[in-house]
């Protein structure tokens, strides 16, 4: 996953974000995959939490995602080269969903290994102004 890894030294300590292999819990540098898996349930679209791993690693993080995540239950293996994610990520990062005139973005559920749903809310949680 994406992590916050504690750093000491000069100039200062500092929290540094990093790509964490699910399956070693090292660093990844690099090169690298980053796994998730999606499925549609009726009208709603579900998506399990991003997962990294070295390419050595990526039987280690397929067999973790098929004990939350099972194909059985309909959800489907994706995966991404990191270069071409973190390429992604800083065009999105400047360039707003809404703004896309050429294309719908579809909104979707987050699920939790435990099986918790994050559900997207269109104009924020309830109870939130």
């Amino acid at each position: 996953m994406i992590e916050m890894v504690a750093r000491d030294g000069p100039p200062e300590a500092m929290l540094c974000p990093a790509f964490i292999c699910d399956a070693c819990r090292e660093q990844v540098v690099g090169s690298g995959n980053i796994y998730y898996r999606d499925r549609w349930v009726g009208d709603r679209r579900q998506s399990s939490p991003l997962f990294v791993s070295h390419k050595r690693c990526a039987r280690a993080v397929e067999a973790i995602l098929d004990v939350f995540y099972p194909q059985s239950d309909g959800w489907m293996d994706l995966c991404q080269e990191m270069r071409d994610f973190v390429k992604s990520l800083a065009n999105n990062f400047t360039h707003a969903f809404a703004d896309d005139t050429k294309g719908t973005y579809h909104n979707h559920d987050l699920v939790q290994p435990d099986g918790g749903i994050m559900p997207h809310f269109k104009n924020g949680p309830p109870g939130t102004d």
